[in-house]
């Protein structure tokens, strides 16, 4: 299964549902925190290239020590970094099918190449049968995200750490994106057992930062100081650090957001698989992954109220933000008169 997909979301249309965005900005208590800290910034001087009070913040809120962590323009910087490091060159990338699109921009950029096992509908997959056939393609790295994207499915920390151990040293980068919706617990907690293990994260998603870009990977002291020695100097601005730690300081703040988004998912989930015009899989990411056969009809009738989702290029499958409550009654409006007309 091909799931082509534009690198570039839309960006605009009234509710905007196809990047997985946070559907709400910043609180007005964060937005406080944010205006104290770029108060306080000097713009007339460079960002502070070790990074140790962002390190620190995002340490304290994750459990691993600062020197663990390095940070970049988003998740998808370090991916790319990663992968280039971890692959090198001409090397072969392991992944999901389907999976997050940038893995095969960065892959290719270092022409190496990626090779994709297929994933059931659901996202889930053999486990045995994926850990085989990787090592009989003599994989250099193995990457994928969990949650996954576009599916929602996540993989268990058990069955993480098989995956880690079927592969023998072979590095392995768990994209944790989404992780912060998920039931499941985050691979850092393996960080200490295994040395080829590398995690990313992102404020994008849970923390409502997206316009900021700030992202981590987390592995083992020796490795983060290693890759930090070729590491581009000044990855982010100062004005993204002091915002970032502004949020990081109310952890709290954040959860309360992501107990309403899984809120919100689980009523869609439960309004959305009772229609039959589409079908519907459980997710543990803030979107809700998708078929249909009368995708051009859906479409339509979502341009008519100006609601913008994520579209895939075999012609059926989609995935849907979960946003604020309004904006999900309104997109679940549009999915009845789908559904009604339908019939």
């Amino acid at each position: 299964m091909e799931n082509k997909v534009t690198y570039q979301a839309r960006q605009s249309g009234k509710i905007m549902l196809n990047a997985n965005e946070s559907g709400e900005n910043l609180t007005a208590q964060m937005m406080d925190r944010v205006v104290e800290a770029i108060r306080n910034t000097a713009f007339n001087r460079y960002p502070e290239n070790s990074q140790v009070k962002l390190r620190e913040a995002y340490a304290s809120v994750i459990g691993v020590n600062a020197d663990q962590i390095i940070a970049g323009n988003g998740s998808d910087q370090l991916l790319g970094y990663l992968i280039g490091k971890l692959a090198g060159v001409d090397g072969t990338v392991y992944t999901f099918d389907p999976d997050f699109s940038m893995y095969d921009y960065y892959t290719s950029s270092y022409g190496s190449q990626i090779i994709k096992y297929p994933c059931d509908e659901d996202g889930s997959l053999d486990l045995d049968s994926f850990i085989r056939y990787g090592n009989d393609q003599n994989a250099d790295l193995v990457i994928f995200s969990n949650p996954n994207n576009p599916s929602g499915h996540c993989l268990s920390i058990e069955e993480v750490e098989k995956v880690i151990q079927g592969f023998d040293g072979t590095p392995v980068i768990v994209d944790e994106a989404y992780i912060e919706f998920a039931d499941e617990a985050s691979a850092i907690s393996l960080l200490d057992q295994y040395p080829q293990l590398y995690v990313t994260r992102t404020l994008s998603k849970a923390y409502g930062l997206a316009g900021m870009r700030v992202g981590f990977a987390i592995g083992q002291k020796q490795n983060m100081d290693a890759l930090r020695e070729g590491y581009v100097p000044y990855a982010l601005s100062t004005p993204a650090m002091e915002i970032a730690c502004a949020i990081l300081s109310d952890p709290g703040a954040v959860q309360n957001r992501i107990c309403e988004i899984k809120a919100q998912r689980q009523k869609m989930l439960e309004i959305m698989k009772q229609m039959k015009c589409l079908t519907v899989y459980d997710s543990q990411a803030n979107f809700i992954y998708g078929r249909t056969e009368e995708r051009d009809r859906l479409c339509a009738i979502l341009d008519e109220e100006g609601i913008v989702i994520r579209l895939y290029g075999d012609g059926s499958t989609f995935r849907i933000t979960v946003s604020t409550q309004q904006e999900n009654s309104l997109l679940l409006q549009a999915l009845q008169r789908f559904e009604g007309e339908g019939q």
